[in-house]
């Protein structure tokens, strides 16, 4: 009869130790690689969110024989995550009304975010502090811009301190040293570096 062989309870316990080790070393890593890959694809969608509002912007233009339009703009606001918020947000918007500047509130639930009539809402984009990722602006930059329907190109919503660059910009990071800026220019294309070169496959700015 041929006996059988299995493993000891020690060999099981050494066995198990190791692994654990091994999860306890290269938990950190793959945290943050997991952090690395939500970083890109928060601000990815971005991207494509103001390459969807320029086009709204655009196909919304409507020419009248007498040179004036019955264009309406689409309209973008942020909520960028400061201290005790819950989330960062955006929203992508029109508004028929004389003064369409943040008109919508991208923290509310649906069906809440703009609730006056002149309002539509066209898509919002929440982002949980607790995902690890978040969205600033500079301090002396407006909160919203329009998307202009006569031209694509933007006009950033009016403000009490001039501001250092004609583009809008909107950081996406992790922490100061992994951070993913998108800057919307006046022509309303949205561009994308890494400051200081902190995050890989971006070029520095």
């Amino acid at each position: 009869m041929k006996s059988m062989h299995g493993f000891t309870i020690v060999e099981l316990m050494i066995t198990a130790a190791v692994a654990a080790v091994l999860v306890t070393l290269a938990a950190p890593s793959l945290y943050d690689f997991i952090l690395m890959q939500r970083l890109k694809s928060i601000n990815a969608q971005l991207v494509t969110d103001m390459q969807f509002a320029r086009s709204e912007a655009v196909s919304r233009f409507e020419p009248r024989s007498d040179n004036a339009s019955q264009s309406v703009d689409v309209q973008v606001v942020f909520r960028p995550a400061t201290n005790g918020a819950t989330m960062s947000c955006y929203s992508i918007y029109t508004d028929t009304s004389a003064n369409p500047r943040n008109r919508c509130d991208c923290t509310q639930p649906p069906g809440l975010r703009c609730p006056a009539a002149s309002t539509r809402e066209i898509r919002t984009v929440q982002i949980p502090v607790g995902q690890g990722v978040r969205q600033s602006l500079p301090p002396n930059q407006a909160r919203g811009f329009s998307y202009l329907s006569t031209t694509g190109g933007i006009r950033v919503w009016p403000i009490d301190v001039t501001a250092s660059s004609l583009d809008f910009r909107v950081d996406t990071f992790i922490d100061a040293g992994r951070k993913l800026r998108t800057a919307i220019g006046m022509s309303g294309r949205p561009s994308v570096c890494s400051p200081d070169g902190g995050v890989t496959g971006y070029a520095p700015c």
